[in-house]
């Protein structure tokens, strides 16, 4: 889903399953980043990096893939080695401009 203002563009991404019914296995997924998206609402305020709440969706994400045996180890060492962009390659979200996709900021 998108929209468009005056040529800036917007990008809206959803997943939901065809018969409308969850897996046992897409339900934890679809929780995982829910659990994500409420943390990062309830910390982003005025004066908060866009950095700052990238990292910390990573991190409930790998938090999250962690409790559910999909990996293994530190989430620390998980997030040194930027192993969340695996899972989230486009970083919190696209950047919004002329185009959808307008580049600027990702983190490393």
């Amino acid at each position: 889903m998108g929209g468009e203002y005056y040529c800036y563009s917007s990008d809206i991404t959803c997943s939901f399953p065809v018969n409308g019914k969850f897996t046992a296995d897409q339900r934890a997924i679809y929780e995982a980043v829910l659990k994500s998206s409420r943390a990062v609402m309830a910390a982003i305020k005025p004066g908060v990096k866009w950095t700052d709440m990238h990292r910390l969706a990573d991190r409930v994400h790998l938090e999250e893939l962690l409790k559910m045996g999909i990996l293994r180890g530190s989430v620390e060492e998980m997030l040194k080695v930027h192993l969340g962009s695996v899972f989230m390659p486009h970083g919190l979200g696209h950047l919004l401009g002329i185009d959808v996709h307008d580049v600027g900021g990702y983190p490393e």
